[in-house]
């Protein structure tokens, strides 16, 4: 039996490239709500990726801005209030890419298909991530993530 796992070795660098010039303001605004869940996609992506067959390049996440989570999600159970932050959804591409079609199809004048990049794997030790705000989306490839896969069957007997 083969076990993997996906670790995120290096963290990005997002400080520098959010003082990138040919970012609008609503990139780096999205950019910035990715920064504050950073760490736990990080950590989900190496879970997901260990306790799964998945590949990390297969892996998506859907970053969702408070102001937009009302696009996906239904409201809290009455009397309670939304949790604060980001939220997260994390699975296989297609998946993500199905689930986005159902709940925020996009437009038919739409020029092209906001989730193509789903259709495709990520680029070798990335995953794809989308986020979302209220105003708009932006598609990115993060990572620097290490494979390690241990097979059993090879390993010394103790």
């Amino acid at each position: 039996m083969t076990y993997g796992g996906a670790r995120n070795m290096h963290g990005s660098s997002l400080e520098a490239y959010l003082k990138e010039p040919g970012l609008t303001e609503g990139q780096r605004r999205r950019l910035r709500l990715f920064q504050t869940v950073e760490t736990a996609v990080s950590d989900r992506v190496e879970e997901l990726c260990t306790c799964s067959a998945l590949d990390v390049t297969d892996a998506a996440i859907l970053v969702v801005s408070p102001a937009a989570r009302r696009l996906f999600f239904r409201g809290p159970a009455s009397g309670r209030a939304d949790p604060p932050g980001a939220s997260i959804v994390l699975g296989h591409r297609a998946r993500l890419y199905a689930f986005l079609h159902a709940v925020l199809p996009p437009a038919d004048e739409a020029p092209f298909d906001p989730y193509a990049d789903l259709l495709a794997p990520s680029p070798p030790q990335c995953v794809r991530v989308l986020i979302v705000d209220e105003d708009s989306l932006t598609v990115l490839n993060y990572g620097a993530f290490v494979v390690v896969s241990l097979d059993r069957s090879e390993m010394p007997k103790a």
